[in-house]
């Protein structure tokens, strides 16, 4: 059975969830607020956290930031309201994996959830190392290594670096990229492939490693630094 960690503080909401993932034969962890979602995280395992973004004490955005800056890679699907483009972006960027605008039916919700369990089981395993400059990434642990620096990789971010690297110096095009990122055909944000680019990019800049140039009117490559 997959485990969920459901974060959300509408309880009327948060048992209607609750309910229906456990009538789906899901195991459930419910947390009310950022900060035990967090101690939950950081103390049992999950294959996907449901994750509000108006919370008490911290919010959505925080609580995903957090999780990702302690190496937590479970994959996040924010639910939320706010559905301005800017909000989607910062949802992304703040290392959600997908984005639910409520209302939503619980149908799609599910086909969501079973999309990010597939991703991250599947996605990975047995991929080679492979290097370019002084990086190296391993596919089995999504551990991409910049010379003394290792850092584990979220779901999105592995798929982008693995590209790069099977491809080194060519260009990919916005639409080879959005494909395979969004390969279970669920709606692509405008920006999203922005945001996932510019968080990768920041972190291979701020250790030293190649930089991933915007070629115009084409899509990225991956470029060595001088």
């Amino acid at each position: 059975m997959s485990k969920i960690l459901l974060v959300e503080d509408d309880i009327a909401l948060q048992r209607g969830l609750r309910d229906l993932l456990l009538a789906d034969h899901f195991l459930v962890d419910v947390a009310e607020n950022g900060e035990d979602a967090i101690d939950l995280a950081l103390t049992d395992g999950y294959d996907v956290v449901l994750l509000d973004v108006v919370l008490p004490k911290m919010s959505g955005y925080d609580v995903a930031m957090a999780l990702r800056t302690h190496k937590i890679l479970t994959p996040i699907i924010m639910l939320t309201a706010k559905d301005h483009i800017a909000d989607r972006v910062q949802g992304l960027d703040s290392g959600a994996d997908d984005y639910l605008i409520k209302p939503f039916a619980s149908t799609e919700l599910f086909a969501r959830i079973r999309a990010q369990i597939r991703r991250s089981s599947t996605e990975f395993q047995g991929l080679e190392s492979l290097t370019f400059a002084n990086m190296t990434y391993r596919g089995s642990t999504r551990e991409l290594t910049i010379g003394d620096e290792t850092e584990q990789l979220s779901p999105k971010e592995a798929i982008l670096i693995e590209l790069f690297l099977r491809y080194p110096s060519m260009v990919l095009t916005r639409s080879q990229l959005m494909a395979r990122l969004w390969s279970d055909g669920s709606d692509i944000l405008d920006n999203a492939l922005e945001a996932h680019i510019s968080k990768l990019r920041r972190k291979l800049l701020a250790a030293g490693g190649p930089d991933i140039v915007a070629v115009r009117g084409l899509g990225y490559r991956l470029e060595r630094r001088v």
